[in-house]
């Protein structure tokens, strides 16, 4: 009888103020946030290596990340296989001056079979990319197709957000990016190592 009064006098708020004062409580030893870092459903990303800018879309309403490709190949490199393709860069989606056309080779994880309402199933190679986030790096697999006919050339779905971004829907941009922020989170060549020595 006891818990039926207290639940019905307790607030609306009281159960989820309880949760997120549990979570600050679990990470509060370790000096971890409680939450990933908040972005907007627009940020600007950067694909490895070389630091190339381009606006991505996060969507948690995908599971799967897109990566927009054209003149996509597949290859056979020491008994394994391989995707040779070119992103395409537009000024608009971050090229610097004119649009750029980046060439990229990577090992095919495996075939993707995407299902679209309204249009056939289509089959797309899945490979694992480097991004720069917000100043996070990591790789998460991609498929590749031509996202030209869509306005962002880099979609983030759940399994590349899972973990490491909280989103809100109001804001976009939330995380400025330059090349050089990239820079300094990138693992340094023994060349770069041997020339800090020096």
């Amino acid at each position: 009888m006891q818990s039926r009064s207290l639940r019905a006098r307790a607030p609306r708020w009281f159960a989820p103020m309880l949760l997120l004062v549990a979570l600050c409580a679990a990470h509060a030893d370790g000096g971890e946030p409680a939450l990933p870092p908040a972005y907007g459903w627009l940020e600007w990303a950067a694909l490895e290596p070389g630091h190339v800018l381009m606006r991505a879309k996060l969507d948690t309403g995908a599971r799967t990340s897109s990566l927009s490709a054209v003149d996509i190949e597949r290859f056979t490199r020491d008994g394994f296989d391989w995707v040779r393709f070119v992103v395409p860069i537009s000024a608009a989606d971050g090229a610097v001056g004119a649009p750029q056309r980046i060439p990229m080779e990577l090992p095919l994880q495996r075939e993707a079979l995407i299902k679209r309402h309204g249009a056939s199933a289509s089959r797309r190679p899945v490979v694992h990319v480097e991004l720069c986030l917000g100043g996070h790096k990591f790789t998460t697999p991609v498929t590749l197709t031509d996202r030209s006919r869509f306005n962002y050339p880099l979609l983030l779905g759940r399994s590349a957000l899972r973990g490491r971004a909280v989103i809100d829907v109001d804001q976009t941009y939330q995380h400025g990016l330059s090349p050089d922020e990239c820079a300094r989170l990138a693992p340094r060549s023994p060349d770069e190592q041997a020339s800090t020595k020096e």
